[in-house]
């Protein structure tokens, strides 16, 4: 389905924190939240944009700016660690969920917007339903030279190193269709110089204390939802190594390892990823 004329996006305030959200589906279907990852010049967009049509023919699909990303009002002060900007997103979430009037979603995490995922879990329950996390951080494994590099990029902001860093992104980069275009594309956002003021700050909270978003076991055990992962078999900026800590875990869990895949399923592998989440989330049978 094309995503002209069903993503629409809008401003949206709860909890005192302002979205830039957008939205597809109808709202009274079963409602999905989809929160990004934390790549420099991230944003809702460019993680879903994609595939939010094909979610919206089944479901109520909403996707917002995480704090920090894209066009979301950032609060003053800013948080001043990581984990102070993962607590800012856990409130911007259930708040949006909230302003939208919905009881109960399903969650889709990907990489630092897995962290996130886990947090909520943790902290209301009740609010999340099903959960698929896809190459998700929030459990200990080791830094790879690619995430060292993506941590470090403002360090050194240059086109050709940003190219550098969202091409380790892939599994065959040279073959990923439109890859040039979504370099391009995230290199504006994240050096535009109002957006950069922020991420600079942000991502090196995540480089000095990205551990501290890792989650105990003992939480994870008391965790009731079921939970898919995803991970993609040539995945080199997060590991496996997170994936497999999560899956021994969490209570209710299945891990799919994707070839053919880094840290991009959803844009790599989406042909085996949609059966899969329409499945766990209830659209359809096997």
């Amino acid at each position: 389905m094309a995503a002209e004329g069903v993503i629409r996006e809008e401003k949206i305030t709860g909890r005192g924190l302002t979205s830039h959200t957008l939205l597809a589906g109808d709202p009274s279907k079963p409602a999905i939240l989809l929160l990004h990852g934390a790549g420099p010049g991230a944003h809702a967009a460019s993680n879903w944009y994609h595939l939010m049509p094909d979610l919206a023919e089944n479901f109520f699909v909403i996707a917002p700016d995480l704090i920090g990303f894209g066009q979301s009002v950032i609060p003053d002060p800013w948080p001043d660690s990581v984990m102070g900007w993962i607590g800012t997103r856990v409130d911007q979430c259930f708040g949006l969920l909230e302003a939208l009037g919905v009881k109960k979603a399903h969650v889709v995490g990907n990489s630092m917007g897995g962290a996130l995922t886990l947090q909520m879990m943790s902290e209301e329950p009740d609010t999340i339903d099903k959960v698929v996390l896809m190459g998700s951080i929030g459990a200990p494994g080791p830094r790879t030279p690619e995430l060292i590099r993506l941590l470090s990029f403002y360090s050194d902001p240059r086109y050709s190193r940003y190219r550098q860093v969202m091409h380790s992104f892939a599994y065959d980069a040279e073959k990923f269709e439109g890859m040039e275009e979504i370099v391009e594309n995230r290199y504006k956002i994240a050096t535009d110089p109002g957006i950069m003021k922020t991420a600079v700050k942000m991502i090196d909270s995540m480089k000095n204390g990205i551990e501290t978003l890792n989650m105990p076991p003992e939480l994870l055990g008391k965790m009731p939802h079921e939970v898919l992962i995803f991970h993609g078999r040539q995945d080199r900026v997060v590991p496996l190594d997170t994936s497999l800590y999560l899956i021994q875990h969490l209570k209710h869990a299945e891990l799919y390892v994707l070839d053919r895949s880094g840290h991009w399923s959803q844009l790599e592998r989406w042909d085996v990823m949609r059966p899969m989440m329409e499945i766990h989330f209830g659209a359809r049978t096997f």
